[in-house]
């Protein structure tokens, strides 16, 4: 498989805001109110879907554009570290970003799995530590950004939050898919609680964002 490893800019912030900060020229491609967005169904076939639900609120991955042109600013990214692939497979962290870049008012959401050579199976989130790529924690963490109204958020996962759950690791495919939950608070407003519910990503790494 080739290699698909790809190394960003480690801010959070910067990331999280890409979200945001363009998709304000975007406001006249909002979904009309009668449309609702809707969960894709959970697949294990690389159909390059994901979502959850935060707050009673659909989160699903929306491509938006760039104010000065240039290619979509994709809502589902992936990426991994240096080690990751062979000789040991997995064995290095692992990070999904799904972003409503499109709408003015939206959400993103980083999933990080700090090693994934156990493959299918369990994963615990635990603290965040506000970081990614290479300088996330040595833990597991889910990091979401969300603005409504003009203001921005960021929320961190603590102790114990929740759990991502790995249904299929597919090397050689380059197919990962899974479910996860969580429970994450604002990072400057800490008694401030969101619940992610019913999340789901499906990811085919050779046609994503093809």
């Amino acid at each position: 498989m080739n290699n698909f490893l790809t190394i960003f800019n480690k801010n959070i912030i910067l990331l999280l805001l890409t979200t945001f900060t363009l998709s304000c020229c975007n406001k006249d491609n909002d979904k009309p109110k009668t449309e609702i967005d809707q969960l894709p169904p959970i697949t294990k076939i690389g159909a390059n879907t994901a979502g959850c639900i935060i707050n009673g609120k659909v989160l699903i991955p929306k491509n938006g554009a760039q104010s000065f042109g240039g290619p979509a600013l994709y809502g589902l990214n992936i990426s991994a570290g240096n080690n990751f692939n062979a000789p040991i497979i997995g064995d290095d962290y692992w990070q999904l970003e799904i972003a409503n870049k499109k709408d003015s008012n939206g959400a993103g959401m980083i999933l990080y799995i700090r090693n994934m050579q156990n493959g299918i199976g369990n994963y615990d989130v635990n603290q965040s530590n506000g970081e990614l790529y290479i300088d996330g924690p040595n833990n597991n963490q889910i990091i979401a950004g969300i603005k409504e109204n003009g203001i921005y958020k960021t929320y961190w996962s603590g102790t114990n939050a929740g759990e991502i759950k790995i249904t299929r690791f597919d090397y050689l495919n380059g197919i990962y898919s899974g479910i996860f939950n969580c429970t994450l608070y604002n990072k400057n407003i800490p008694s401030e609680i969101i619940q992610v519910t019913d999340g789901r990503f499906d990811i085919n790494v050779a046609t994503l964002n093809q």
